[in-house]
């Protein structure tokens, strides 16, 4: 029963009305499911009408994969619209468009090439573990807790800033001192950069007047989307362009910020227009994804933990127009235990699937991974239930994984100083003292690191266990270096597995041998690489997918990534959306949290964390807690989460999943979307 085209005109006019604004600055409040992607793809194509040449016009998103989504829809709606040049519109992250205006002013020069961004794992396995060689640190918790000490100053612009939780204990000076003098010489080493850092760089530079990225960059139109989870750095970041002249387009919604671990705080959108007088202002209120009894929930929570500058907004569901088969399912279940919640979503999850629902437009959010997840998985996959859970390790994730990675990174860009330095480190019996002293050994005799791979070696600066690994390594570049980033993957798997097993041994060469079979015998190795560098499943099959698209050929059965029932943590969901939505643990240990409890502002976050989640049900959401959990070992009484009273209607005492009128139930509102 579909929404009727009168309401979805109403709706659509108000997308509209702030995608064809002619305001140099605008601000567009987007509740959830309203339509926030749509006005933006309207907004570029309706400059691209005016007139503006698309390679003015820049675009900037949270994540990278995020802005390769936002990049594909904006392309779609485009050639849907007969407009021509949206495949030109910058499309990329705010990392992405800083490192982008140091390169236009040149100032990328202080690095040996152009730095590549620290990935997770490369934070941990290489940075980190360094620093710790470095300075005697064992603890990754404590390698880590330095960084972060620092990331909080890239992040915000000064120490000890507001939502910085301090380590325990603190990071002392000494501490802080070692870092430093670490940081450097290693980003310069292995031309890299911490995620925190870059966007402070630009704007150290923006405040010192040594560059304008506007001009740099030649920009007229800037659209920034999720604001509010923007850090204070990053704002000053997009300020700089805004009081520079560049017409300015932002979209968000304060009651969807999240982030604090990063520093985003919902007032970097609230006051964007005191910060520049005469901004537009719109908001979408008419939401298109969850039924009503979903959004009256999610309402009647944010609106009892509300932010005090709260923006206001009057959220709906446009189901509301369709009738009583649309109105939408919302179930609050108390149980006894936890083990008891655990099997009541599983059973609930393989009725459903039973009775026509596909796997995949199943989600099941947590707050707590380690003490929610075990359980649940352990029960679904016990009910036969097809499941892809957070405890799955990506590919890239492990030594054989990062290691293939490397090696394809080096034949696309030979200039990838920390795809070398992984080569170096993955192989059996080289440690980071080994790598960590290379490294110092360059630097010590004014060497660059990508010499020590390429070309001859001076005497006598590199011996013993540093000398046997580094010759390890040359090998493996001398021979991948005759690779073309056009050879199909299929030519080169041999060697590829060669040069694991020798690396690594015989079942890690087993386990890359198990992931090629998933990638296309035809797809070149920059497509391999691309696929390795996907953010998840579903990414990986939209490349996949492609990849047969060019080949002309449709994608086997064999690789089409199987339907399965998706568990997430709580803030890995943001911008998905499913039919039917399971958030269990609302008990107030876990959501909030007590190391949020203490925080007013933190547990302010938690129930816009709990509104994100709920709102990314579409037909039925079914919320639970648990009166007795069994945490660290033992069985002990837990009280509902204080957001519990503030949704909208009573928790009722369970034992089993859903029955059959209430299964029924659940499908016919999902017919109905």
């Amino acid at each position: 029963m579909p929404i009727s085209a009168v309401h979805l005109q109403a709706a659509q006019a108000a997308q509209l009305a702030a995608a064809h604004d002619p305001a140099n600055r605008i601000r567009l409040i987007a509740g959830p499911g309203t339509g926030k992607s749509s006005s933006i793809e309207q907004r570029i194509a309706w400059l691209i009408g005016q007139g503006i040449n698309p390679q003015r016009i820049f675009a900037v998103s949270f994540t990278r994969a995020s802005a390769k989504d936002l990049a594909e829809r904006i392309g779609a709606f485009a050639q849907a619209q007969g407009v021509l040049g949206a495949e030109l519109v910058r499309v990329s992250t705010l990392h992405s468009l800083a490192l982008k205006t140091l390169r236009q002013a040149g100032l990328l020069t202080r690095y040996p090439v152009d730095p590549l961004v620290l990935d997770p794992w490369e934070l941990t396995n290489i940075f980190d573990s360094e620093f710790g060689s470095f300075g005697k640190i064992s603890s990754k918790r404590r390698q880590a807790a330095i960084r972060d000490y620092y990331e909080a100053f890239w992040n915000t612009g000064q120490y000890n800033p507001p939502n910085y939780i301090p380590a325990s204990p603190p990071v002392t000076a000494a501490e802080a001192a070692m870092f430093a003098g670490f940081h450097g010489p290693t980003s310069q080493s292995y031309s890299c950069v911490l995620p925190g850092e870059i966007v402070g760089q630009c704007v150290a530079e923006m405040n010192a007047g040594t560059i304008d990225p506007v001009q740099l960059l030649h920009v007229e139109h800037l659209i920034v989307d999720e604001f509010q989870d923007l850090n204070p750095v990053d704002l000053a970041f997009i300020d700089g362009f805004v009081v520079r002249g560049c017409r300015t387009f932002i979209a968000g919604d304060d009651d969807q910020s999240i982030y604090s671990f990063r520093y985003a705080n919902p007032a970097g959108i609230q006051t964007f227009p005191q910060r520049h007088a005469g901004t537009s202002l719109h908001t979408l209120n008419e939401c298109f994804r969850c039924m009503p009894t979903i959004v009256d929930s999610a309402n009647a929570l944010i609106g009892a933990f509300a932010h005090a500058n709260r923006i206001p907004k009057n959220v709906m569901s446009l189901y509301r127009h369709v009738g009583p088969a649309a109105g939408g399912i919302v179930h609050r279940w108390r149980f006894t235990g936890g083990q008891a919640e655990a099997q009541s979503i599983a059973s609930s999850c393989s009725d459903l699937i039973q009775a026509g629902i596909d796997p995949k437009e199943i989600l099941i959010l947590l707050n707590n991974r380690s003490v929610l997840e075990d359980d649940i998985v352990t029960r679904l996959q016990a009910a036969g239930v097809p499941v892809s859970a957070t405890n799955s390790v990506e590919f890239t994730q492990t030594d054989p994984g990062r290691l293939t990675l490397a090696l394809l990174r080096i034949v696309i860009n030979g200039d990838d100083y920390v795809a070398l330095r992984t080569i170096l480190g993955l192989r059996e019996g080289v440690g980071v003292a080994t790598t960590h002293g290379l490294r110092r050994a360059v630097c010590d005799d004014n060497l660059n690191y990508k010499n020590a791979f390429f070309a001859p070696l001076p005497n006598g600066v590199f011996t013993g266990r540093i000398k046997g690994a580094l010759d390890a390594a040359r090998a493996v570049i001398s021979q991948i270096r005759t690779w073309q980033k056009t050879d199909t993957i299929a030519t080169r798997t041999p060697e590829i597995l060669t040069l694991v097993q020798d690396a690594l041994g015989v079942p890690a060469a087993a386990e890359v041998a198990t992931y090629i079979a998933t990638i296309p015998p035809e797809a070149t190795l920059e497509e391999t690489r691309d696929c390795l560098w996907a953010d998840g499943a579903d990414q990986k099959a939209g490349l996949i997918s492609a990849i047969y698209d060019r080949l002309g050929k449709p994608v086997p059965p064999a690789l089409v990534v199987p339907s399965r029932v998706r568990i997430m943590t709580m803030h890995g969901a943001k911008g998905l959306s499913a039919k039917i939505v399971f958030i269990p643990g609302l008990e107030d240990s876990l959501l909030p949290g007590q190391w949020r409890a203490p925080y007013h502002g933190l547990v302010l976050e938690a129930a816009r964390l709990l509104y994100v989640s709920i709102t990314r049900a579409r037909a039925a959401c079914v919320m639970s807690y648990s009166s007795r959990r069994t945490i660290n070992g033992q069985f002990v009484p837990q009280p509902p989460s204080r957001f519990a009273a503030s949704l909208n209607g009573a928790f009722t005492a369970r034992n089993t999943g859903l029955d059959a009128p209430e299964c029924a139930a659940v499908i016919s509102a999902c017919g109905a979307i």
